[in-house]
């Protein structure tokens, strides 16, 4: 090999070098710690399991706590002392937002277990057979859902309405229920990015539970 053909290879080598040194050097440096996962872990099967024989649920009723804090146990405790309801806790489901429960962890009500109708809405009827899921906050006074709530929820509601073929129309807002007025869960709550989601999921899956 002579002489030239050595330089040009040394050349090409170095230039290889250089370049990727470089592009190593421009690359970000990501800080894994600092990436966090926006819904935890659900296995619903397991957390949606009842302890008696299922009822037949026809309806899904969004709700948010309207207090900037809150959790199943703060809110059972309030309801049977203030309340006076035997049963305590009015809703099925409870998704928290990191003040007292895990931000987007959904706590499962002893209404759910036994399979005991709810007290979250003015309109017994609608309570008998109506899925009371209440996201801790205040949407009407400028909170909004985090989103490993809103995440948990639409993985709730996805989930329920498959399982007890609840149509996408029979997913509520409080305020849609026949009842004396109410705001809940508040004008901030996005319930078109919350029902097109659900459109998006049963597009991908099929699922003719929540199509319509």
């Amino acid at each position: 090999m002579n002489n030239k053909h050595e330089r040009l290879i040394l050349y090409i080598s170095l230039a290889t070098i250089l370049s990727t040194s470089v592009l190593f050097i421009s690359l970000p440096i990501f800080d894994c710690a600092k990436v966090k996962k926006i819904v935890p872990e659900l296995n619903l099967s397991q957390l949606c399991h009842a302890d008696v024989s299922e009822n037949q649920w026809e309806y899904i009723v969004i709700h948010h706590s309207a207090t900037e804090k809150g959790n199943a146990a703060r809110f059972d405790d309030y309801h049977r002392k203030k309340r006076k309801w035997e049963h305590g806790l009015a809703y099925h489901f409870v998704i928290g937002n990191g003040s007292f429960s895990g931000d987007g962890e959904i706590e499962v009500s002893e209404r759910w277990k036994k399979q005991i109708h709810g007290a979250h809405t003015a309109n017994m009827n609608c309570n008998r057979v109506a899925i009371g899921i209440c996201l801790v906050g205040d949407f009407e006074n400028g909170g909004t859902p985090t989103n490993n709530q809103f995440e948990s929820l639409v993985a709730l509601v996805q989930y329920l309405s498959s399982r007890y073929n609840i149509s996408l129309s029979d997913v509520l807002l409080h305020k849609q229920v026949f009842q004396k007025g109410t705001a809940c869960p508040g004008k901030n709550f996005p319930f078109a990015e919350f029902k097109t989601r659900l459109l998006r999921i049963a597009s991908k899956t099929n699922n003719s539970h929540i199509a319509f």
